[in-house]
């Protein structure tokens, strides 16, 4: 419930963010009629079994939402979720859950201020590129988000590898729940387990981390959900708006020097996750 961080001993990076929840006791009971808004959602899609056993969870369908790019798709655009289409947008629609998104992404832009800048600034050059593609939440960088309906989430251990591996992506639990006994966030390469009761928010680079979560009793309810950026929204923008295939069609020359800009640009992109010294020292200048 308190802010924490963690950050790499040999570098100093901050490599996840315990952000907590805002102490005002309306907060909880926002998270609260969010918690019913998703269970009553589930009810009313009548997933399949296919849709509730997957690689990531068994017995709790997810769904994402908003602007995403990847999967073998020409162009970036909102994800397309058929059937589910209604309760989708009846949830992103929904104040209680709307406020947990805007706390989530300003502990974003709090904690890693240039990936967030880069990243609202990707998301509204698609925008202006093409007008079809609409934000989830006006005010929010985050593209695109998911939704685990549970009714006991419990995530396998995974990389979310088309993730960008710069941007943090921002984990919600909700629910009823003893946070002591179950629901904990494991971080394999921090060999911890992480307290993560419901209403709280954990912001880690889940395309670098391996990350899943611990169950809860039969009994209680733990959902989650998750905003992210999908690292093929700065490919395609930084390749002109096209594709690698695209862009090679369009000009060799700069096909190949896109290519060779590429090949450092994980180290680059890790070199830009922020350390506490350097957020401590931002902030000091900022305040004057």
């Amino acid at each position: 419930r308190t802010p924490q961080v963690i950050v790499e001993k040999n570098t100093g990076r901050i490599v996840a963010i315990l952000a907590g929840r805002p102490s005002d006791p309306s907060y909880v009971e926002s998270m609260l009629r969010a918690t019913d808004a998703i269970l009553r959602a589930r009810e009313q899609a009548d997933f399949t079994h296919d849709e509730c056993h997957h690689d990531r969870a068994d017995d709790s369908a997810a769904l994402n939402y908003g602007i995403y790019y990847g999967g073998g798709g020409e162009v970036p655009g909102n994800l397309k979720n058929g059937r589910h289409t209604e309760i989708l947008e009846a949830l992103v629609s929904n104040p209680d859950l709307s406020r947990m998104a805007s706390f989530a992404d300003a502990a974003f832009r709090l904690w890693s201020p240039d990936a967030y800048e880069s990243v609202r600034e990707v998301v509204n050059k698609l925008c202006e590129h093409d007008p079809r593609i609409v934000k989830t939440w006006d005010a929010n960088a985050y593209p695109c988000a998911a939704f685990n309906f549970g009714p006991q989430v419990r995530c396998k251990p995974h990389k979310d590898s088309g993730n960008s591996p710069k941007t943090l992506c921002a984990i919600q639990a909700f629910g009823r729940f003893d946070p002591t006994k179950g629901g904990h966030l494991y971080i394999r390469e921090l060999q911890v387990f992480i307290q993560f009761p419901a209403g709280s928010t954990i912001l880690i680079p889940s395309a670098l981390l391996t990350h899943g979560n611990t169950p809860v009793a039969p009994h209680e309810v733990r959902l989650s959900f998750t905003q992210f950026v999908p690292g093929g929204l700065f490919r395609y923008v930084d390749n002109g708006f096209c594709t690698e295939a695209g862009l090679l069609r369009k000009s060799k020359k700069l096909y190949r020097e896109k290519m060779a800009e590429k090949s450092g640009r994980w180290e680059r992109d890790l070199k830009t996750i922020p350390t506490l010294k350097q957020l401590k020292e931002r902030y000091r200048l900022a305040k004057g």
